[in-house]
């Protein structure tokens, strides 16, 4: 049975995904849940330090941690489904803004009396 992840937040989520290494863990992870040595190995990290990465991923909701039967000792990690849900909200919204600031640039540069007379000319 998969650990239940605590509800990621924005912040904790934005903090765990600030370093380059965790950036690619989660990379990494995307493409298949994998056991911790397999994931050390896939991106060239030392087992001291993974563990320190996987802590933080683990600690904002990002990463589900799940026990092998049979073997207690055995954990596979994966991405957990709905950990980016807050960073993508987040991301519509500033997309939203962004939308709107370049429609506006839009209208107020087709409204401009040189856009006007470059279409009458054509």
């Amino acid at each position: 049975m998969p650990q239940i992840p605590v509800r990621p937040t924005l912040d904790a989520a934005f903090t765990a995904l600030s370093d380059a290494s965790r950036r690619e863990m989660i990379r990494t992870l995307l493409h298949k849940p994998q056991r911790a040595g397999e994931l050390a190995q896939s991106v060239n990290m030392s087992p001291q330090a993974l563990s320190r990465h996987l802590r933080m991923l683990r600690k904002a909701g990002l990463v589900c941690e799940e026990g092998v039967e049979n073997d207690a000792r055995v954990r596979v990690y994966s991405v957990h489904p709905a950990a980016f849900q807050p960073v993508q909200q987040w991301l519509a919204q500033v997309e939203e803004l962004w939308r709107g600031q370049l429609q506006a640039f839009k209208a107020y540069a087709e409204s401009s009396p040189r856009h006007r007379k470059a279409k009458e000319r054509r």
